[in-house]
């Protein structure tokens, strides 16, 4: 090959390398565009779903944010002075509800209207947990472990239905399955880390009970710490609802913090650092139904 023609033939070959690396790098610059409009597809998808405001207890160690039309939390009781001057705590607004009964370990509440013929509320969301428990540990109060299995007999009393022991692969009605939200396949999981939950949705047999009402709890275990999400809606919910409620879970954290106890024992005392409680009632035969 004369110098001409190899002189040519190392600037076809330049160029062709330009060409290769500019190919390589467009197709690197698409990847990565794609990737930033998925991201940025998700967020937007979170910004329709929940409300604007980050919900925040770091007393708890919880923070979520609650989808819509859900927003600001409730009231909680009162405290004033009675006519000795002794400070103390009012009626719970947060414990009015379709049910008709009080939930155990309620620490916050939110109300809204869905699709209310009258505008009134008739969907709530209650957050509970068993941190209260550890403040009343030693004064014989139920045991913290015995939380979540003392609020399912509640609502298996108020719903007048039992839930089989132990978990199934099916979900359904009335039974007690595993959920990773969101799924641990998902791409929504490149952006959030997956929580694990245990789910029952409590439905009301309709051949005892016509109440269009419908109990969804997701609980979660964080150490010692145990909580649940209790939605409680009508039986039949939109899609959209339920889309809303599933993002409102991505977002759910729960750190491990347990409340010091009324009356820390003595140094020295027998059993220090155990925590004596009686736990509490199992749901009894015949139980009037809370609605």
């Amino acid at each position: 090959m004369n110098p001409k023609c190899r002189k040519s033939f190392r600037y076809l070959q330049r160029m062709l390398v330009v060409l290769l690396l500019a190919g390589c790098g467009q197709k690197t610059y698409e990847e990565r565009l794609q990737q930033s409009r998925m991201f940025y597809d998700y967020l937007q998808t979170v910004e329709d779903a929940l409300a604007e405001a980050a919900w925040n207890r770091t007393d708890l160690g919880m923070s979520m944010r609650v989808p819509k039309p859900f927003s600001m939390p409730m009231p909680g009781p009162q405290k004033y002075k009675d006519k000795e001057g002794e400070l103390v705590t009012g009626p719970d607004p947060r414990e009015k509800n379709s049910l008709g009964t009080p939930l155990p370990g309620l620490m916050e509440a939110w109300e809204a209207a869905i699709d209310s013929p009258d505008g009134q509320p008739n969907a709530w969301i209650y957050l509970l947990s068993n941190q209260d428990r550890f403040r009343e540990a030693d004064e014989g109060g139920p045991k913290p472990d015995d939380f979540l299995t003392d609020l399912e007999n509640e609502l298996m009393r108020a719903f007048q239905v039992t839930i089989p022991e132990g978990e199934t692969s099916r979900v359904g009605d009335n039974v007690r399955y595993r959920q990773w939200i969101p799924a641990e396949n998902s791409d929504r999981a490149q952006y959030t880390t997956p929580k694990d939950y245990t789910v029952i949705r409590f439905m009301p047999d309709p051949e005892y009970n016509s109440a269009d009402v419908q109990a969804t709890v997701y609980e979660r275990k964080v150490g010692k710490v145990q909580t649940a999400l209790v939605f409680l809606t009508r039986k039949s919910t939109s899609a959209a609802f339920r889309h809303r409620v599933g993002i409102a879970l991505e977002t759910f954290e729960v750190a491990e913090v347990v409340p010091a106890r009324k009356h820390a024992p003595m140094a020295g005392a027998a059993g220090q650092g155990q925590t004596p409680s009686s736990g509490g009632n199992p749901p009894q035969s015949g139980a009037n139904p809370g609605f």
